[in-house]
């Protein structure tokens, strides 16, 4: 039976409270591997948004783990060791390497400088492949890295577009790849260092963005809702080319809540510009949960990059990987 002292609770709280619960209580043991986010949304009908946060906060109160391209799991004792007894660990394996190359006959700066070279050989070996994701809108920055975390060698940074035009030798080094997408391929082309592998990828809306497209009623005014003025083009386009008929389209951006509102409230289906909830400002958030409440006709669009453009950067990324390691090896 629900506490009545929970109703007031926001839902985040309350479903973390539930799963650190179950965790506590050995009802999700040790080393046991929970939904994805994105399944742990559909199971409890809420934003991925929200189950997103409730990781991140177990994940900080070191109950889970999250492992990048496997999973989030339940943490194990070993994972629970308390700070101060790892810190001695630590410390008494450097002492004892420390008597060791004073023993050979190095001196206390000697065995820094091998200690440093070692240390940065051994962060090459095991860094991941550094992708750097170059688009005009936060959107497609979302939705561009979101599809790149399926490859688990790989570690993303967003880099606005604006940001290599004003700055095109910020590209030059500390990124092994640069992915962007298809439209700014040839702009990029020409910023870019010439041994810079640079991806073009396609954005493709997802089958069941695509069949809620198709589902909108005739005759009715759809709002275009984004978190990007520039990413408006793209979504009108994509929504457009799955309509049963043409119909009124206005557009608008999120920034300020009493606009919204005002917008939201002037069309009859609004469609969302991907991952939302994470790029706006709560007030917002908590204004679209209200009008959904309402019943408000929303699509929440997904977007992912196109199969063809996944296959080809995975077999880049894992290339550049093998050939890293090569490099290396004594």
């Amino acid at each position: 039976m629900t506490d009545m002292n929970c109703v007031d609770q926001p839902l985040y709280l309350m479903i973390y409270r539930d799963i650190r619960g179950d965790i506590e209580s050995g009802v999700l043991p040790s080393g046991v591997k929970l939904p994805s986010i994105r399944e742990c949304a559909e199971e409890r009908g809420v934003s991925v948004g929200t189950i997103r946060h409730v990781y991140s906060l177990l994940s900080q109160d070191g109950l889970v783990v999250q492992l990048r391209g496997r999973g989030t799991f339940v943490s194990s004792p070993l994972e629970k060791m308390d700070a101060g007894s790892r810190k001695d660990k630590a410390l008494a394996a450097i002492d004892r390497m420390i008597e060791e190359m004073s023993f050979l006959g190095f001196t206390t700066r000697e065995a820094q400088i091998f200690f440093e070279l070692r240390l940065r050989q051994m962060e090459d070996i095991t860094r991941p492949v550094r992708v750097a994701v170059v688009a005009a809108t936060s959107e497609e920055r979302s939705i561009i890295a979101q599809s790149l975390e399926a490859i688990r060698i790989a570690g993303t940074f967003r880099i606005p577009f604006d940001d290599v035009m004003s700055h095109p030798g910020r590209l030059s080094s500390g990124y092994d790849l640069i992915v962007a997408p298809d439209r700014l391929y040839k702009e990029l082309k020409l910023l870019v260092p010439e041994h810079m592998p640079l991806m073009p990828v396609v954005l493709e809306l997802s089958r069941v963005s695509i069949a809620e497209c198709m589902s909108i009623p005739k005759h009715v005014t759809l709002g275009v809702l984004t978190v990007s003025t520039g990413f408006a083009d793209v979504l009108q386009t994509a929504c457009e080319r799955y309509l049963l008929e043409p119909l009124q389209i206005r557009r608008a951006r999120f920034g300020d809540p009493e606009v919204t509102r005002h917008f939201v409230d002037q069309v009859d289906v609004v469609a969302l510009a991907p991952d939302y909830e994470n790029l706006i400002d709560p007030r917002e958030m908590v204004l679209i949960q209200e009008f959904m409440d309402r019943g408000k006709f929303f699509i929440r669009t997904e977007f992912a990059c196109d199969r063809g453009s996944m296959l080809y950067i995975n077999d880049a990324v894992e290339q550049y990987f093998r050939d890293l390691r090569e490099s290396l090896q004594p």
